[in-house]
């Protein structure tokens, strides 16, 4: 019986069937061969609520929010990955021993294109550390950011809500110093509703990090607030003026009460403004605070004048709270007279040099002493300084008055001046 032509030169065939195969595994290796790339992926945390259903949270060190992964696989496949494409979860319900210190999580990653056996992540736990979960609630400090239109200062601001609670952490609760929100209102002329984020202030005045934030939970749907700015007017040249209380010691009398500085500029509602106008826009500090009972010589009280601005009135930025009251505490039959430094007369100057004066006015205190201060007039006083000791600088020099017959000086004048080259006054 002939041999069946499919049997024959078998081993040849049988020969030639492995040579095609060998052939098409170097073809292949060769044009699509096995390789191995790495990428940092972030880890996404699961499960987180069944630590916090104990009453505490974790907290994720921030080298550990990353893994870096290697996967191996034909070059085509693997070469068209990105980090995108896998995924590296660390779920809480996996961790083994929650009494370590820090507590490790598994990490497991997959993706789609690439089988589990052929991907790794290194490292491959996820070092946690689990605190006491706690609540803390804040006032919310609104700021401002630039500032309003000329003619205008801040003034009420209200966020709603006025506070938050919030819960995270114990470690990070206890580092929080204020909570605050900031609102623009550079060159703002009306009021302003806008809605601003709230920021986190550490007890260093710095902002917590984002990787910190995101372990904070809020009482409110979102961590911002509705801000409302309401702009007042400002008006300057306010007067000061004080009454006072009481009775000087025998033989003298109460001459003045004058006001450092007798103006400020304030700002406050349209209402206000009004009342204040109503008043001939006069502030005024209470008999009480200004009590001259026994007094023999001068004496000045300091008053906080934000104490006695009526509601939804303020003062100006930069404006001194504090006015201190000049009480002039004089003998009877005494009067304080007023010159102005330009009717002093300058004597004995050396040549070459030039005196101004520091001030504009001397006051003079002057005592009836046979004559009646009814008669007497500053155009009947005479002042005089006396420079022939004095080079260049600036000195308080001792004011030299004349008096007419029937009345006697007070108290020592002095002034300021300051004495220069005369090419030095032109320049």
């Amino acid at each position: 019986m002939k041999k069946s032509d499919l049997t024959a030169n078998l081993s040849l065939k049988v020969f030639s069937v492995v040579i095609a195969v060998i052939i098409w595994l170097l073809v292949v290796n060769i044009d699509n061969p096995i390789i191995t790339r790495h990428f940092r992926v972030p880890v996404v945390v699961q499960n987180e609520a069944y630590i916090e259903s104990g009453g505490k949270m974790c907290l994720i060190q921030e080298e550990q929010d990353t893994t870096l992964v290697s996967v191996t696989g034909q070059r085509k496949t693997v070469e068209n990955l990105t980090a995108e494409d896998i995924t590296a979860t660390a779920d809480l319900k996996q961790i083994v021993d929650m009494n370590t210190d820090p507590v490790m999580v598994p990490i497991s990653v997959s993706c789609d294109q690439i089988s589990s056996g052929n991907l790794s992540a290194s490292p491959g736990n996820m070092e946690i550390i689990i605190e006491e979960m706690m609540t803390q609630e804040y006032i919310i400090n609104v700021t401002q950011d630039g500032q309003p239109g000329k003619g205008y200062e801040i003034g009420t601001v209200q966020a709603n809500p006025e506070k938050v609670r919030i819960t995270g952490p114990s470690s990070l609760i206890q580092k929080i110093d204020t909570v605050t929100a900031t609102v623009k209102v550079d060159g703002a002329t009306s009021d302003i509703n806008a809605t601003a984020n709230l920021q986190i202030i550490d007890k260093n005045q710095e902002n917590l990090s984002e990787s910190q934030m995101r372990y904070l939970k809020y009482d409110i749907a979102s961590p911002s607030v509705n801000v409302t700015v309401n702009l007042w007017k400002v008006r300057s040249n306010i007067s000061i003026k004080a009454d006072y209380t009481g009775t000087p010691a025998a033989g003298y009398k109460v001459d003045g009460v004058t006001m450092t500085p007798s103006e400020v500029s304030v700002a406050g509602s349209d209402e206000a403004l009004n009342s204040l106008n109503q008043q001939g826009n006069v502030i005024w500090i209470p008999a009480d605070y200004v009590n001259v009972s026994e007094k023999r010589e001068d004496f000045e009280t300091k008053v906080n004048l934000v104490d006695l601005l009526p509601e939804n009135l303020k003062l100006t930025t930069g404006t001194a709270e504090t006015v201190i009251v000049h009480a002039d505490i004089m003998p009877e039959n005494s009067q304080e007279f007023t010159i102005p430094t330009r009717d002093i007369k300058i004597e004995k100057l050396s040549k070459g040099l030039d005196a101004v004066f520091e001030t504009d006015k001397i006051d003079v205190r002057v005592e009836e002493n046979g004559a009646s201060l009814s008669a007497l007039s500053t155009d009947d006083i005479e002042a005089s300084i006396n420079l022939s000791d004095k080079e260049e600088g600036s000195y308080e020099v001792p004011v030299e008055i004349k008096l007419p017959s029937g009345y006697k000086l007070l108290t020592e004048v002095k002034t300021e001046i300051k004495i220069s080259g005369e090419a030095d006054a032109e320049e």
